[in-house]
């Protein structure tokens, strides 16, 4: 008998069931590995803290009507302007008196669904009182505390 074609068939018989035996474990794991961990340190986890409530978020459609607002009060300094001369100053409730027609041509500016506080200073929409400043006698800032109703912060809704 010949060995060698019986050597070829006898490698070849090998490299099959290799080849099987690869196929078959392939998608699983073995048996045998052992994998080892270090064990990690525990990471002391912080108590529970009560929720804090989150800011008052803006109400586009408030801030909108808050904007128009402060454009009805602009006219009103306008036609203010035009009839006296120059803008009515003082605070905001002496301001609300000179539009009310405490004024030298005793007109009455201020409509009667203007909201005033019990000290007769017009508030915005979330009843916090305008801030009035001149710039100049033709020219006045308005400014509204906004939402979180506390002046200076990035939410007041302000007019020139």
């Amino acid at each position: 008998m010949n060995r060698q074609p019986a050597l070829y068939t006898l490698g070849l018989l090998v490299m099959a069931a290799g080849l099987v035996r690869l196929i078959t474990r392939e998608g699983s794991a073995p048996a045998h590995r052992v994998v080892m961990t270090r064990p990690t340190p525990a990471v002391p986890v912080p108590p529970p803290q009560p929720a804090t409530p989150l800011p008052p978020q803006p109400d586009v459609g408030v801030e909108n009507a808050a904007a128009i607002d402060l454009q009805r009060i602009t006219r009103m300094l306008r036609d203010y302007r035009s009839i006296a001369g120059d803008n009515p100053i003082g605070s905001n409730a002496e301001i609300m008196q000179a539009l009310a027609g405490d004024n030298p041509k005793q007109a009455k500016i201020l409509p009667d669904d203007m909201p005033l506080s019990s000290s007769g200073e017009l508030v915005d929409r979330w009843g916090t009182p305008y801030f009035f400043h001149q710039l100049s006698r033709s020219s006045m800032e308005i400014r509204s505390a906004g939402s979180d109703r506390r002046m200076w912060t990035s939410d007041d809704i302000i007019t020139r």
